[in-house]
């Protein structure tokens, strides 16, 4: 049997600026007009499930009540069970563990959950190592190494696992101080070891940190200088410590984990979210650039760390006005990178081959997918 959690707040910190939702940052999340993301992303989950193992699947799920997971699975044609917990409103994190503890208590061998770290980590104190967990990812950050590439790719393990096909693993279960992360501090840890259920090319590793690429990230820095950057263009600077390289270069107080708007060396918009950063971006349309670079070593360009490139915001991009930066020692390591929007058509319509810069002068050709196509193949 399989368990089925999801937290529906998860993730509704990124398109506002917060960096995650967990403690009182819900409630801030609320008043910036933050919409839930959790609800789409188990649709999507329970879709793929249901188109790829409808009778395997069926009566082998037991969920969570109401919208913790019962409500999604209402949709589908997927026979299930619901668990006998009450849940409060909103939801909170004892809730998923309360949960958690009654499906193992039910016999699950594996329970399947929607969230982000936060949730990782409230799922494994709950059942420490009795039963394999499974992210699909909803969250901000996730850093853990406990969750599936995307939506379609967790029902793709399901199954898997369903018809005996998957292994066992050991995944970290990290996540960081989001209090520090909004001071533009970084500080993860790891709370402990999961088990977890993988296939090959559908599981993200945890993240990394990257050491000792402080002379390409200046090389980098150096070309971008000298040979991309326009005084009279509107440049969006993202997160990271290589686009930070670059904003050192020209002499910017950069945000290290945010979007900063930077016009003739000046910073103009400071940690860009929602409206604010729409607003920008429309008054520069014709003569605008996003320079990004893919999030510690999990290969995903948009969607984990960068929530605040909402779909509405990237709409706004052609291709040809994205500038990926990245270290060789990053890109060396990747078949391809992902991108994870929130709105696949969008994702499609990015998709492709791109060319990144990796040194002065220096570039490399990389192919970036959508997450939800990302398969076995």
């Amino acid at each position: 049997m399989i368990g089925f959690i999801v937290n529906p707040i998860a993730g509704m910190g990124g398109s506002v600026g917060l960096k995650g939702t967990d403690g009182d940052a819900y409630v801030e999340a609320v008043k910036r007009g933050a919409k839930p993301v959790s609800p789409a992303i188990a649709r999507r989950f329970v879709k793929s499930l249901e188109k790829l193992c409808l009778e395997l699947a069926s009566g082998n799920i037991i969920s969570a009540p109401g919208i913790m997971g019962e409500e999604y699975l209402k949709e589908s044609s997927l026979r299930f069970r619901v668990v006998d917990v009450d849940i409060s409103e909103p939801t909170t994190a004892d809730d998923t563990k309360r949960c958690a503890r009654r499906m193992v208590e039910l016999g699950v061998k594996l329970i399947v959950f929607v969230g982000g770290d936060g949730t990782a980590r409230d799922v494994l104190e709950a059942v420490d190592q009795k039963v394999p967990i499974l992210g699909v990812p909803s969250g901000v950050k996730m850093y853990s190494g406990v969750f599936a590439v995307s939506p379609e790719a967790a029902a793709s393990i399901v199954c898997a696992y369903l018809r005996g096909e998957a292994s066992i693993c050991e995944a970290e279960v990290a996540d960081i101080d989001e209090d520090a992360f909004r001071r533009d501090v970084l500080r993860a840890r790891v709370y402990g070891i999961a088990k977890t259920v993988a296939i090959e090319n559908l599981l993200t590793p945890s993240k990394e940190a990257t050491i000792g690429e402080e002379e390409s990230k200046k090389a980098i820095a150096k070309y971008f200088a000298e040979h991309i950057y326009d005084p009279s263009r509107l440049f969006i600077l993202g997160p990271g410590s290589t686009v930070k390289a670059i904003a050192d270069e020209l002499g910017i107080e950069k945000t290290l984990l945010g979007f900063d708007a930077v016009l003739n060396k000046r910073v103009i918009a400071r940690d860009l979210w929602g409206k604010q950063f729409i607003a920008i971006v429309k008054k520069f349309i014709d003569r605008k650039m996003l320079v990004i670079t893919p999030i510690g070593g999990q290969g995903f360009l948009i969607g984990r760390g960068n929530k605040q490139l909402t779909p509405e915001v990237l709409s706004l991009f052609r291709k040809e006005e994205i500038l990926i930066v990245a270290t060789p020692r990053k890109i060396a390591k990747l078949r391809f990178l992902i991108i994870d929007s929130g709105d696949p058509k969008l994702d499609e319509r990015l998709s492709g081959y791109y060319k990144v810069l990796t040194g002065y002068g220096e570039f490399t050709v990389i192919k970036v997918v959508p997450a939800h196509s990302v398969t076995l193949s």
